[in-house]
């Protein structure tokens, strides 16, 4: 016999022997098992995420038998893999259906009918009803004996804890062996909850063990917005020393230094913002940002124009196109046109100083402004209010520029406030705010058209 005759007789065989009922596990019930398989393994591995398209392709094949063939001797177990796969696909309201009508069946066998109920509870609690998915599993785990059953049961008996704000049941249904489970879900809710002590112990945890995700990140943004600092450098410690990607390690870095910077602790903020340029050495959007902060904690040190000029010639061009680098570029242009202003009142000078103090946090900088004014300008009707300000950043010159406002400007608003007398009296009490209105406008209209033509000149055109 030929090879060629061997094969079509073969291939009549396999015909005459794939009945209809053979044909409709092959073709359907047998890849709604695989796919199946697939899924379950990977929540074996806690890949709830990955096996959601395994589930989603169970669901399919085993519809297509429910459809095809709805009395063929493979309904029940199709409806049990459509139901199970469409739940935890999460495609719940075809699911339940299907789920429900498969527990109807009292033939089907006890573990099957677990996981059907384990996926009935996984879509209540997708469907906001934490409560009713907690009773289920509850009346469920006793009676579990399969091993990874009773684990997949436990765990998203944990997340209907974890739901409902019972962090404790959740270390309860978890259990010893289950520790690392829903580290990130136990994590997002602690942090929900404020609770950054157990927060910060699961992420330690996970960096210890180089588990780095986004949620890290946010993390730390989320205990630097809790002033929660000290407990953020532990965790980027944790993955610091576990060695972790570089490229991740740089971002724990930068996310802390941001935080740092944000807390006014620029000394250790600077340290972070030096260990991400060693870690990430290439040209990428996150080492301009670096360099940014870093001139702006420079800057933030200067305690004069010529050296604050000093610094920001030395940034290199391209972090100045950053968001950061933006935001700081237009608030030095905004005090740069009012320095330069042919203003005799001095109320443009005394402006400058304000943007510097306010929007750029540069106190020495500031002190400096409004001191150099005074100095430069004595009668000015902002001498005394410059004083006053510089006082108030420069604490070690505070008494000696204070004693020298009712001696030199005894009328002014602010020697009347420092001799505890009404301030509503005296002539610049009125005059001083209208002419420093008047002024910012001006300025400010210049400012602001700059500024669009900048952005606009920056804007990627479209090809």
């Amino acid at each position: 016999m030929t090879r060629r005759r061997a094969w079509r007789r073969l291939v009549l065989l396999a015909a005459s022997w794939c009945i209809p009922s053979g044909c409709v596990y092959y073709n359907g019930v047998y890849n709604a098992e695989k796919s199946a398989k697939r899924g379950d393994s990977k929540l074996r591995r806690n890949e709830d995420d990955g096996a959601r398209e395994d589930f989603r392709l169970s669901a399919a094949h085993a519809e297509s038998v429910l459809v095809r063939h709805p009395t063929s001797q493979w309904v029940a177990r199709s409806l049990y893999l459509a139901g199970r796969g469409a739940a935890l696909a999460g495609e719940c309201e075809t699911g339940r259906a299907r789920l429900q009508a498969f527990l109807a069946n009292p033939e089907a066998q006890a573990i099957d009918r677990q996981r059907a109920v384990i996926a009935i509870a996984a879509c209540h609690l997708r469907s906001s009803d934490a409560p009713r998915a907690r009773v289920l599993l509850d009346s469920l785990l006793p009676g579990i004996t399969d091993a990874e059953v009773r684990r997949q049961a436990r765990l998203w008996a944990a997340r209907t804890a974890l739901t409902l704000g019972d962090l404790a049941a959740t270390d309860q249904y978890l259990g010893d062996q289950d520790s690392g489970l829903l580290p990130w879900e136990i994590a997002s809710s602690a942090l929900g909850q404020r609770d950054f002590v157990r927060a910060e112990s699961i992420l330690v945890q996970r960096g210890r063990a180089g588990d780095f995700r986004e949620d890290v990140v946010r993390a730390i943004n989320d205990f630097g917005n809790g002033n929660r600092l000290d407990g953020a450098e532990r965790i980027v410690k944790a993955y610091d020393n576990a060695r972790v990607r570089e490229v991740n390690r740089g971002r724990l870095q930068y996310a802390l230094g941001d935080q740092l910077l944000r807390g006014g602790r620029d000394s250790l903020a600077r340290l972070y913002f030096a260990r991400v340029t060693t870690l990430i050495t290439r040209d990428t959007l996150l080492r301009r940002e670096v360099v940014a902060r870093t001139a702006y904690l420079e800057l933030r040190r200067a305690q004069s124009m010529q050296t604050a000029d000093s610094v920001l010639t030395r940034v290199d061009s391209s972090a100045w196109s950053t968001v950061f680098g933006r935001q700081m570029s237009e608030q030095l242009l905004l005090m740069r046109l009012l320095l330069g202003r042919d203003d005799p009142s001095g109320a443009s000078a005394f402006l400058a100083g304000e943007v510097v103090r306010d929007s750029l946090r540069a106190v020495p900088l500031a002190a400096a402004l409004f001191s150099g004014m005074a100095r430069q300008n004595p009668q000015s009707l902002f001498a005394p209010f410059a004083w006053y300000a510089a006082s108030v950043l420069v604490p070690d010159s505070a008494d000696r520029w204070r004693q020298r406002i009712p001696v030199e400007y005894p009328a002014s608003a602010v020697a009347a406030r420092l001799r505890g007398e009404d301030v509503t009296e005296a002539p610049d009490f009125t005059n001083a705010p209208q002419l420093l209105k008047l002024r910012w406008g001006e300025a400010v209209r210049v400012w602001s058209d700059s500024v669009r033509k900048l952005r606009t000149r920056a804007a990627p055109r479209n090809p």
